[in-house]
């Protein structure tokens, strides 16, 4: 651990989640010499989300069955009433992992392709030294400086390395959803192989409750964007007193899990000389659903190849590692965009209107296109229009 700290790098990968693995996975396969460093001592520790991904085939993973714990062919999404809307379009199907092995699993793909990995290493500070970035870390209560030509900071919600660099990645407390889920055995599922997702104002303000089934368990949490209660007293208040208590009376928790998920979306700017920001960090997370681990992982992926090709020129400038934002907002700019115009609208709706929408919306929603979407609404239920309009 300590050789590896003392050494100099091309590429500097802060924070080993999906996003930083594969980052690191796609620098080093394609040449740089990488280090991923990580905080915790275990990787994949602590789980902080409700672990579904639309998809991980495209990026070369088969879905083994180690860390696939189930695979997920839509969501029923309840309004606060209890109208049932099924959706099964491509992006509501995919898998619930088990975060703790598949983030290890990228974490040893990304080592298996050259980057070298620490862990319990955390980093304090960041300074420009001519060309390179020194990256000061503490590791088992020692400082150490890491000399690299690139840094990507990959390291979450509160990320310290883009603001170290200049870059403004600070969230507002009201634009991070506070999270809060039990894994818990003995629940009844309506269905084994669909999520399950409660939206009202009493429930879950500025949010929605999630309940995904993942093999022998399922994720029950819920994540809001208000500060009268506490995440944990809404789950809880949902359990004992929500739609499902019925099928969650028997259901007994095995592990608690918190978090924050910004869902302002995108930060302003994603690079700078000899930094890239990646994930969580950089406000790659859908702010409507608050699901990112395929964002971070595309994001992630582009970062790590923009990374390498620079090294191989020799260039790594802000005018170079332009390149990144670029590609990824190509990519995702639109989608997360768009989530934030319907997350906006949704959050003014009154539990009423909440219900009115889902009357509207009918039974089941399958690959609508947006318009038409919009145009459905509207049409049975005129009263919405005036959060709709701007959308046409």
């Amino acid at each position: 651990m300590m050789r590896e700290l003392n050494d100099i790098y091309d590429v500097v990968v802060v924070g080993a989640g999906p996003g930083g693995c594969m980052a690191s996975y796609a620098s080093a396969k394609n040449g740089a010499k990488t280090l991923l460093i990580e905080k915790s001592q275990e990787i994949g520790e602590p789980v902080r989300c409700a672990e579904a991904i639309p998809s991980i085939e495209e990026f070369g993973i088969e879905p083994k069955p180690e860390f696939v714990r189930n695979i997920i062919k839509g969501g029923i999404l309840f309004s606060p009433s209890g109208k049932k809307v099924i959706v099964t379009q491509d992006k509501a199907q995919g898998y619930v992992v088990e975060r703790k092995i598949f983030d290890k699993y990228l974490a040893i793909r990304a080592a298996k392709a050259g980057s070298k990995v620490v862990v319990k290493t955390t980093a304090i500070g960041l300074e420009k030294d001519g060309d390179y970035w020194n990256v000061i870390v503490e590791f088992l209560g020692e400082e150490y400086c890491i000399k690299t030509k690139i840094v990507i900071a990959a390291d979450g919600v509160e990320s310290n390395i883009a603001e170290y660099a200049g870059l403004k990645a600070k969230k507002k407390p009201l634009e991070v959803c506070s999270c809060a889920e039990y894994e818990m055995a003995n629940v009844r599922l309506l269905d084994k192989n669909m999520m399950e997702f409660y939206f009202g104002n009493e429930i879950s303000p500025g949010g929605y409750v999630w309940i995904f089934p993942k093999g022998d368990t399922a994720n029950v949490g819920l994540g809001v964007r208000d500060r009268k209660k506490k995440a944990i007293d809404y789950l809880e208040d949902f359990i004992e007193n929500g739609m499902a208590k019925d099928r969650l009376k028997e259901a007994t928790p095995i592990e608690f899990k918190v978090g924050g998920a910004p869902v302002s979306g995108p930060i302003e700017k994603t690079y700078t000389d000899g930094v890239l920001v990646v994930g969580d960090a950089a406000g790659q997370i859908s702010p409507l659903t608050g699901g990112g681990i395929y964002l971070a992982m595309d994001c992630g992926l582009i970062a790590g190849e923009v990374a390498s090709k620079a090294i191989k020129m020799n260039d790594w400038s802000e005018k170079i590692l332009k390149e990144y934002e670029d590609r990824w907002k190509e990519k995702h700019y639109e989608y997360l965009m768009n989530h934030l115009k319907y997350r906006k609208i949704l959050e003014k709706m009154s539990d009423d209107e909440l219900d009115a929408l889902a009357e509207a919306l009918g039974e089941s929603l399958d690959g609508v296109d947006l318009k038409k979407f919009v145009k459905r609404i509207i049409t049975k239920k005129p009263s919405l229009l005036k959060y709709f309009k701007d959308l046409l």
